[in-house]
């Protein structure tokens, strides 16, 4: 379901890693053994909201202002995860996971986990410096 107004929608397959046990200043050599699995996540946006819109919370002005994400990613509906879940024990590398998003039946996205920039590790550990996961 689309906002009303909304012209200008997309998607992109993302990995979804599930927290299974309290994580806080995280090696990343122990990141993993928080995992408890993973799914996917459809990221829906609605880009005229972020691009044409004046970004997250209005007009903004010089370099990065305005061009949030919040309205433009954080509609009803969008973001929808699995419909699976699949336990880390199930996933011998999770730096080599192929996805790919199918719309209508056509495919519009494919590729594979060992492109990320940061590793599942290192975005486990880097968030737990920050929150508790």
């Amino acid at each position: 379901m689309l906002p009303q107004g909304s012209v200008k929608s997309d998607w992109e397959v993302e990995l979804g890693v599930v927290i299974g046990t309290r994580a806080r200043y995280v090696s990343e050599a122990d990141a993993l053994r928080h995992v408890a699995g993973y799914c996917t996540i459809d990221d829906v946006s609605g880009r005229e909201y972020q691009l044409e819109r004046g970004g997250t919370w209005g007009k903004g002005k010089g370099k990065g202002k305005g061009k949030g994400k919040g309205k433009g990613k954080g509609c009803d509906t969008f973001g929808p995860i699995g419909p699976w879940l699949v336990s880390a024990d199930e996933v011998g590398d999770p730096q080599d996971l192929s996805m790919w998003l199918d719309v209508n039946g056509e495919r519009q996205q494919a590729g594979n986990t060992r492109t990320m920039i940061f590793t599942v590790a290192q975005l486990v550990s880097y968030l737990s410096r920050f929150m508790t996961l």
